[in-house]
């Protein structure tokens, strides 16, 4: 394919830059939260569209952010307009296919020359789905996208052919959807520039309560990847882990202090204590450099040890993220964690005796679970005594193992619709065939109000406080509480038939 349709021919010519659009579709707390938790709820960055847009402003092009947390739709069509934008880059998760496939439409029906690609989780994990459903769309980037979209920008600018670009999905002039194959994963993230922040409207960000201690904060990326097998996660990074350079990652958390005093990192590393010694590499640097930020990690349970989270706690490192997921081992064996419930305990168990505080995730209707073990659960949560907490209902998100069972009919029901695929939401978009929807939310509800409801652990989070950030986030969280205690009751008095 050689894009030469005129609809492109005003740019075509050796060493023209594009102006590109890279655009967070229109979304809002409504889209993502369940009612009785968007007061808690709020909006980071993009970490992929930021590496995007770093390495394409290092290729010549220019380059404006559009964050759909901040705009209408309306409102980021006319600002793609005044920018006179040649390319629009859309970032697609599937719960907001249907506003990014709208917004993609509307902009080239204001402006028919404009060239459309998306890319992200949700346009890799089902490209064929999404290109079929959008006539509007001329390609997807599937996988990582900072390769392969610089050189797909650098084509469609000159006007060259882009049928030996890997990891591209288009129509080529005959209409037919051509995939070019898989783009190998980056195995040096140093290559890659620090994310693009400078394009956003930082300032106007701000992260959910229940995920820092402080603000500002700040998102990044000490590897990609994880070696995990669980059926409810999609490997948009690959399952080989890839790690940075320790130096490199802590000159970015500088520069993020310098430019924009930043008090906390949150790292989104799927499988940040992977590697022992890059950790202890890692955390010599930050205290070497006397870096004064605290940092949240991700960490599998059976990858910690006492002198790891000694070393982390030394520098910096006040809470970790446990999958926890469920209480019972029968459940943790059908999410293929292969992980124990007494070896979860044991994690939880080090991490708070060295002074790093801990937030566990659990999930409701994982197939076969039954409502007495989600009870179970719940009570396992309430032993481990973390600082923060999370229940969700389980989501098959599409290309993972649980989607490609459930629609082999195995496990469960499930809605079609991309917009139900959320794990926030007032209805679980999956039901296991041992469970009802109303049992699992019924099971989110109890888990929420019998955690933090106790008048010990309410005692317990007053004593920590460690910011007004955090106080302000217990009153929103309690009334988030007071919303679930109203549907329990609700539910408990309404009159049955």
């Amino acid at each position: 394919m050689s894009l030469t349709q005129p609809a492109y021919s005003h740019f075509y010519r050796k060493g023209y830059r594009l102006r590109i659009a890279l655009v967070v579709p229109p979304w809002g707390p409504d889209d993502i939260r369940a009612k009785d938790t968007r007061g808690i709820s709020g909006c980071w960055p993009t970490p992929g569209l930021q590496y995007i847009a770093a390495v394409l402003r290092d290729r010549g092009h220019q380059v404006k952010f559009l964050e759909g947390f901040f705009y209408t739709n309306e409102t980021m069509r006319q600002m793609v307009s005044d920018f006179k934008a040649e390319a629009v880059g859309v970032y697609v998760i599937s719960l907001l296919w249907e506003q990014a496939a709208t917004f993609i439409t509307d902009v080239k029906t204001d402006n028919p020359e404009i060239f459309s690609f998306i890319g992200g989780h949700g346009a890799t994990a089902m490209p064929d789905r999404l290109m079929a459903e959008c006539p509007a769309l001329d390609v997807i980037v599937t996988g990582e996208g900072e390769i392969t979209t610089g050189e797909l920008i650098d084509a469609v600018a000159e006007g060259k052919d882009i049928s030996g670009i890997s990891g591209l999905l288009y129509r080529n002039d005959q209409g037919e959807v051509v995939n070019t194959g898989k783009r190998p994963m980056i195995q040096d993230l140093d290559t890659l520039p620090f994310p693009a922040v400078e394009l956003c409207e930082i300032e106007r960000y701000w992260p959910s309560f229940e995920q820092v201690s402080t603000v500002p904060a700040m998102q990044m990326l000490a590897s990609r990847g994880c070696d995990g097998s669980c059926i409810y996660c999609y490997k948009m990074y690959g399952r080989h882990i890839r790690l940075r350079d320790p130096v490199k990652i802590v000159d970015e958390i500088e520069s993020y202090v310098k430019n924009y005093g930043v008090r906390e990192i949150k790292f989104w590393d799927e499988h940040f204590t992977y590697d022992h010694e890059h950790v202890y590499r890692f955390c010599e640097e930050m205290i070497t450099r006397n870096v004064n930020v605290r940092w949240w990690v991700s960490c599998r349970a059976d990858s910690v040890d006492k002198r790891l989270l000694r070393a982390m706690k030394a520098a910096g490192c006040w809470c970790i993220n446990y999958g926890v997921e469920s209480g019972v081992q029968k459940n943790l064996d059908t999410l293929l964690k292969f992980e124990t419930i007494d070896r979860i305990r044991l994690a939880v168990k080090l991490t708070h005796s060295v002074g790093i505080k801990t937030h566990t995730t659990y999930i409701f209707g994982i197939p076969g679970e039954t409502f007495e073990e989600g009870i179970q659960t719940i009570d396992f949560a309430k032993e481990l005594g973390s600082f923060t907490v999370e229940f969700f209902p389980i989501t098959p998100f599409p290309g993972t193992p649980l989607y490609k069972g459930v629609m082999q009919g195995k496990f469960g029901k499930m809605s079609e619709s991309l917009d139900d695929q959320g794990m926030l939401l007032d209805r679980p978009c999956f039901v296991p065939f041992s469970m009802t929807a109303d049992d699992i939310m019924e099971l989110r509800r109890l888990a929420y109000i019998r955690y933090f409801l106790r008048p010990a652990f309410v005692a317990y989070r007053l004593k920590n406080l460690m910011s007004p950030f955090q106080l302000r986030a217990m009153f929103h969280g309690a009334w988030s509480l007071l919303q679930m205690v109203g549907e329990q009751i609700d539910k408990l008095v309404k009159p049955k038939g």
